[in-house]
């Protein structure tokens, strides 16, 4: 296997590999009853991370009209924090607002709305967690640098060979065993 191959085949891997984020729909979807309203709350993450951003959308399950909403997220046990109100902006037909909780350990969502319907409330709970120490692509790195320079190192010691047979070297002991050296 040629270096270029090589180096093409770990170029896809890396490219190929990677942490995976909601990009086209939601990481995670819980149906919930906030009063009179059947509503679907999506995650943009799961889990979510400390200071990243959380995007909740939520999307009315019948054609319900949902006019405002607010977000609170509370601190479970064992969690210290303050509380965080966020507001709902619409988008579409939908509601959207962005959290973004500070501290890991468990939270509560409380979901507030309002509507045609009145007001209702629901809740949904997810648990924070810490971002990882390093970014999963370099550890990825870190850990394939043994087999990239071993692979390096055959290929020098296959051009090594090939260069004393090329020269008439000691092909006499490679071919014949280690019978030859008797002889």
């Amino acid at each position: 296997m040629g270096t270029h191959t090589l180096f093409l085949f770990f170029l896809f891997f890396f490219l190929v590999t990677g942490s995976t984020f909601a990009s086209g729909g939601a990481a995670r979807t819980d149906t919930v009853a906030a009063g009179a309203y059947i509503i679907a709350v999506q995650f943009s993450q799961d889990p979510p991370y400390v200071d990243a951003p959380l995007t909740l959308t939520i999307v009315p399950r019948q054609s319900q009209q949902i006019s405002s909403g607010t977000l609170i997220a509370q601190p479970g046990a064992g969690t210290d924090a303050t509380p965080l109100h966020v507001a709902l902006a619409p988008v579409g037909d939908n509601l959207q607002g962005t959290l973004h909780l500070p501290v890991r350990g468990a939270w509560r969502i409380q979901i507030q709305l309002d509507g045609v319907q009145g007001s209702g409330a629901a809740h949904v709970d997810v648990v924070v967690g810490a971002p990882g120490a390093m970014p999963s692509w370099l550890a990825w790195l870190i850990g394939s640098a043994p087999l990239v320079l071993v692979s390096i190192w055959l290929v020098s010691q296959h051009r090594y060979r090939r260069q004393l047979v090329e020269q008439g070297g000691p092909t006499a002991i490679i071919n014949d065993g280690p019978h030859a050296l008797m002889q």
